[in-house]
């Protein structure tokens, strides 16, 4: 990589960037991330198993979950970008393996499959998984929960005793162990009797329904949380005080394009808004070509570096969700020449862009 890429993109601009963007402007996709090859691994676990009926939905939220009742399952931004794994490792303290993925799909399937099939109103269901009270309702509200470590009542895949939280977790967790491949459960269960026949109960349940339409009617709407509606930062989020990043990112141009040009305007029509704004993305690529002439012949540097500036600030105009107002172009032209012919000088006199 040229060293103009290098200091405009560098893995701590890159953390400092992901950190003061809005989630909801992350534009997140399951391509190219684990999720597109692990989703599909384990809904054919699924139909192999003899669930063919039931389509779990996924989309991507602030954590890992089913929607209570419905077949649908979020799953943590946090996890669609490499840097932000390891922003969530840095600031939460955690980080989910490939292995652990695959194993949290299973987790949330067995919670779709039991909302799905409204299992928690059967009767053996009940007895055999300890349901005492409301199914939802008598959840714990805090991820806190009090185990018996040498219980031989439950699985425990994972080794964190989840199972003991409440009986959605469970039969959740019995799911997974039942739904891994080779996970030889009537062998490694033998010596648990509660949880063989739990892990049993699964296997006929699944014989049962498996075949059959799900019960509940599948309401996209239920969905809780899908990013694209959380205005928080990933630093918000995380909790996360992103200061020693400054003094180590060399492409940091956010606040630089903040005060530059503006936020999407408010409460107008999508007539309006493109009649009286434009992206500022847009803008800047309008005038790309020239710029780069330009600057290139005044500032005695080389194309790819206008080029490369450019890029950059194009890709941040779009991240950051920002506009101009087509009356100021003229002004913000201005603007943006004095302000790329100056970090243009800055990269031939000292090798660096910003101060």
């Amino acid at each position: 990589m040229r060293r103009t890429r290098e200091l405009l993109f560098q893995t701590d601009t890159l953390k400092l960037e992901l950190l003061n963007t809005p989630i909801n402007q992350l534009d997140l996709k399951f391509e190219d991330t684990i999720f597109a090859q692990a989703i599909p691994v384990v809904k054919e676990e699924l139909r192999r198993a003899g669930i063919r009926k039931l389509e779990p939905v996924f989309y991507i939220s602030t954590g890992y979950g089913c929607i209570a009742g419905q077949p649908i399952i979020s799953l943590g931004f946090y996890d669609f970008h490499p840097l932000l794994k390891d922003l969530n490792e840095e600031f939460r303290g955690w980080r989910y393996s490939d292995a652990d993925i695959f194993d949290l799909l299973r987790h949330e399937c067995g919670h779709a499959f039991c909302y799905a099939y409204k299992l928690y109103r059967r009767k053996d269901f009940r007895e055999l998984f300890d349901v005492r009270g409301h199914f939802f309702n008598t959840y714990p509200e805090k991820d806190e929960y009090r185990y018996n470590p040498w219980s031989r009542s439950y699985v425990n895949p994972n080794g964190d005793y989840y199972a003991q939280k409440h009986p959605d977790e469970d039969f959740a967790e019995t799911f997974t162990v039942w739904l891994t491949p080779r996970s030889n459960w009537r062998r490694v269960y033998r010596h648990y009797p509660i949880a063989l026949k739990k892990l049993r109960f699964t296997d006929r349940v699944v014989k049962e329904l498996g075949a059959c339409p799900p019960m509940v009617k599948l309401d996209e709407g239920w969905m809780v949380e899908p990013y694209q509606e959380v205005k928080l930062t990933v630093a918000q989020f995380m909790k996360a005080k992103p200061n020693r990043y400054y003094h180590k990112a060399t492409g940091y141009v956010d606040p630089d394009l903040k005060e530059m040009f503006r936020r999407q305007p408010q409460r107008c029509t999508r007539r309006e808004l493109f009649g009286r704004f434009m992206r500022a993305e847009a803008f800047i690529k309008a005038h790309k070509q020239q710029l780069i002439s330009r600057t290139s012949y005044w500032v005695g540097v080389d194309s790819t570096v206008v080029f490369d500036l450019l890029d950059k600030l194009m890709t941040r105009a779009k991240a950051l969700n920002l506009w101009v107002e087509r009356a100021q172009e003229e002004k913000k032209l201005v603007e943006l020449t004095t302000y790329v012919t100056a970090l243009c000088t800055n990269y031939k006199t000292t090798g660096q862009y910003l101060n």
